[in-house]
């Protein structure tokens, strides 16, 4: 499983750091929406938000697209879970 620290996110470059960073994607990925879409269909495994407040707080409208693009992916690759909530959950 993946954790995001959703309040390590605060900017688009921390947002797209923390998700290349956790998700060990290599500087390949654009920091943009379409780029992260493309990694995460191919990606395998659980990703898990937690803090999402601070960043959707912190990015606003770019950051529930941001959740958008999460949870789209998570539909359409069978291999990826997104869900948002604690470690323990």
């Amino acid at each position: 499983m993946y954790i995001l620290d959703g309040s390590a996110m605060t900017t688009k470059k921390e947002a797209y750091e923390e998700i290349r960073t956790k998700l060990e994607i290599g500087d390949y990925m654009g920091n943009n929406l379409d780029a992260l879409m493309d990694v995460l269909t191919t990606t395998r495994g659980e990703v898990r938000l937690i803090h999402a407040c601070s960043m959707l707080n912190a990015l606003g409208r770019y950051g529930c697209r941001l959740l958008e693009v999460f949870f789209d992916a998570a539909e359409e690759n069978e291999y990826f879970v997104f869900r948002l909530g604690s470690h323990a959950e």
